[in-house]
């Protein structure tokens, strides 16, 4: 398994921004979502909601864009039992685990386990079932679409240091690592049926494994699993237990339901069964997230095509994107940090595209050479889905933005803020130049990706998920220009989209509102 310092993961961190880039206004959840008591740390216009009680958030295409790292605002949440009490997480450090299957059977506080060596990861969490909404023989469960995945940095110990700590395996012949949840089980009903307990094979667990009490550099949110959950990273998602109350090296896989009948891949119709093959690593995948998710139109001319990729414990190699429903394909352009296998890469593609509906795919190919198929493998609950041709995305394109837009929100991917934001924007814009103020619409509308994706700047009410903030970086008219003409590190360059009297307007509106 890949890691990485303390240093270099914050630095990727830093780059991949603190917030996520919020749906566009006219995606925004609707009235009766936004009503939900939503999760500490969420943002209700980032999901769809499936289901409340447990929780099931899916994250909009618009809100994961293309960022390197997914923000707790805007990380899915998928739990099979309702949140536990607030109150576990008052003291954390006080959490105890109970370690078994070891030399000296004991139990570590976290407070404990903070003592131990301390490692960070960058990993994707992915719900089994994501893509399931594309199957079509309408399997049963949330039907999720592409957002049940995100990738964040975790930090923790690694399972062998606790083993170890506890005079390593009792015996050679124990096979798998076992991880127990401490979610309340309800009464009346056969524990077996609904604790959330999982396996994964010794091997994976002593190499791969941690016990993990940070999220993004922040104490793990109670929604996600804290005070401390199991990483198992290129695993799905259910393999990774919240709550940890105990871990055990065991001769046997649990006997919970979860385990032996649940998340098995097998046929249509067929009950699962333990010969069936349990829902572990994750197969290459790969979707654009933008421009023009979530039924945002997107302004003809140049723009650049955007999405994430990912495969299980290995990396990626490339990434292709074909306009022909897979006829031809063109290479994208792998950006940003590469945080190790485990974690997803951004990709873009820059393309001249012309008005009317247009629908786009993309393909990964990992570096072992597996490549992402056309068409997923048909199954009974609709698990594993890494189909390219199911994963498109449509956009639409037109001469002209709705005035609306253009008024109050942004174009194709950037990010506006809630109304209250785009308030105050607005109102501190007001002493903006005539030339400034030219350039702040094509900051917001014109140019794709819009420069929200990347970039935060409080006046346009944007929290862009990968380049500088421009607030803190205060940037030159000359800089501006310099960037946006010729383009720097990841950020393309807009000479073919923009005319030197649009550059300069965007660089003056940059440097005016941001005091630069």
């Amino acid at each position: 398994m890949s890691s990485f310092s303390r240093r270099s993961l914050l630095k990727a961190f830093a780059i991949g921004g603190a917030t996520a880039a919020v749906s566009p206004l006219a995606r925004f959840a609707s009235a009766q979502a936004m009503e939900r008591a939503m999760p500490t740390g969420k943002l209700a216009s980032n999901f769809h909601i499936h289901n409340d009680m447990p929780w099931a958030l899916e994250a909009r295409r618009s809100a994961l864009g293309l960022a390197p790292i997914t923000p707790q605002s805007a990380f899915f949440v998928r739990n099979n039992l309702p949140t536990p009490d607030e109150s576990i997480i008052a003291n954390p450090d006080a959490w105890s685990i109970e370690v078994a299957g070891v030399a000296n059977t004991g139990r570590i506080t976290l407070a404990e386990l903070k003592t131990l060596p301390v490692r960070m990861e960058a990993a994707v969490l992915q719900c089994s079932g994501n893509g399931r909404a594309y199957f079509p023989h309408e399997p049963s469960g949330s039907q999720w679409a592409t957002g049940a995945a995100g990738c964040a940095i975790w930090t923790g110990v690694r399972v062998s240091d606790v083993i170890e700590h506890f005079g390593g395996a009792a015996a050679d012949e124990l096979a798998f690592l076992t991880a127990t949840g401490s979610e309340e089980l309800p009464d009346g009903v056969d524990p077996s049926q609904v604790v959330v307990e999982r396996s994964v094979p010794k091997a994976k667990g002593l190499q791969d494994c941690m016990l993990v009490w940070e999220m993004n550099g922040a104490p793990l949110p109670l929604v996600h699993g804290g005070p401390v959950r199991m990483l198992v990273p290129g695993y799905f998602g259910v393999n990774n237990v919240k709550w940890v109350k105990r871990i055990a090296l065991t001769e046997e896989e649990s006997g919970a339901s979860i385990q032996v009948s649940s998340y098995r891949f097998r046929d249509i119709g067929e009950a699962g069964r333990p010969e069936h093959p349990s829902m572990y690593r994750m197969p290459v995948k790969s979707w654009l997230n933008g421009p023009g998710a979530d039924d945002m139109p997107v302004l003809k001319g140049q723009a650049t095509l955007y999405g994430v990729a990912f495969s299980g414990e290995r990396g990626i190699d490339k990434v292709e994107v074909s306009v022909d429903e897979g006829q031809n394909w063109q290479e994208a352009e792998l950006i940003g940090p590469d945080l190790g296998p485990n974690a997803w890469r951004s990709f873009i593609l820059p393309m001249e595209l012309s008005a009317g509906r247009h629908r786009f795919v993309s393909r990964a190919t990992d570096i072992s050479g597996d490549t992402q198929p056309r068409d997923a493998i048909p199954n009974h609950r609709g698990y594993g889905h890494n189909g390219w041709y199911d994963h498109g995305l449509e956009i639409n394109v037109v001469d002209q933005l709705p005035a609306s837009m253009t008024a109050n929100a942004t174009a194709a991917g950037s990010t506006p803020t809630a109304a209250a934001a785009a308030g105050t924007a607005a109102s501190s814009s007001s002493s903006l130049s005539a030339e400034a103020t030219a350039g702040r619409d094509i900051f917001l509308t014109q140019v794709q990706p819009g420069c929200g994706v990347c970039h935060t700047l409080a006046d346009a009410g944007t929290a862009g998920a990968i380049g500088p903030n421009l607030d803190t970086l205060k940037p030159s008219v000359d800089q501006v220009m310099r960037a946006v003409r010729q383009g720097v590190g990841a950020m393309p360059a807009f000479g073919a989209q923009l005319s030197e009297t649009e550059m300069r307007a965007l660089s003056v509106y940059v440097a005016e509102a941001t005091s630069g």
